[in-house]
């Protein structure tokens, strides 16, 4: 866990260092209806309980700047491996589905539920995200059995492409626009820092084709697995 703290916090430094240099950046993609960017994820969904607990802090984020994205509870979620990245022009008829569903379930065997703790925030120059600890050893090694599995496949697939997914973090508000008030924004994240928002045990992890923002309207769910007690 402390490894992980200090991960989050040299994120959190860097993207500092960027916005009192530049501002934040926004991501005007968010309204373009024609982005046909789309990928294969897995991931957890965080609870009904999480996800209001998570609420407070994106409404107060929304309270400095309404006309910002934050993110419904819908598609709140945390990823535990984006087997294909997103990118233009990717659909499901490209892919044999079952193949995926088929490797995905190797990987799980044995891995039992998997524990987060969502405690603290932390900040990119383009989005503001909520940190998550796991509280067991299930999620990196789940990764990593993803990683050999999928080593081992001839199944396309884009595994760390963009980098090695060590986090655990659940996004929770995009920027669209220029951004008003920074140091609102800033002052707000540091009221944040240590702010606990619970722990969950998740007994599920879900297979979806997705776009860049896990829009559930965008997002068609292809499997759900069960994990082991």
């Amino acid at each position: 866990m402390e490894d992980l703290q200090a991960h989050y916090q040299l994120l959190h430094q860097n993207a500092l260092e960027e916005i009192r240099m530049n501002g934040f950046s926004h991501d005007p993609g968010l309204d373009d209806e024609s982005d046909s960017r789309r990928g294969l994820t897995l991931l957890l969904q965080p609870n009904e309980t999480i996800k209001s607990n998570f609420k407070r802090f994106i409404f107060e984020l929304t309270a400095i700047d309404p006309g910002q994205y934050p993110y419904p509870s819908s598609d709140i979620h945390v990823t535990i491996m984006p087997i294909i990245s997103c990118y233009e022009g990717f659909t499901l008829e490209t892919v044999e589905r079952e193949a995926y569903i088929d490797a995905i379930e190797k990987a799980l065997e044995g891995i039992k539920k998997i524990t987060l703790r969502f405690e603290g925030v932390f900040a990119s120059p383009s989005c503001l995200m909520i940190k998550g600890y796991p509280m067991n050893g299930e999620l990196e090694t789940c990764r990593e059995k993803l990683r050999e599995l999928f080593s081992k496949s001839k199944i396309p697939q884009s595994l760390d492409k963009r980098y090695r997914l060590v986090t655990a973090h659940s996004t929770v508000y995009r920027f669209k626009q220029p951004v008003n008030h920074p140091d609102k924004f800033l002052s707000l994240l540091g009221q944040y820092e240590k702010h606990h928002f619970g722990d969950q045990e998740f007994d599920k992890v879900q297979f979806v084709f997705n776009d860049w923002y896990q829009r559930k309207e965008k997002v068609i769910p292809l499997e759900t697995f069960d994990l082991h007690k």
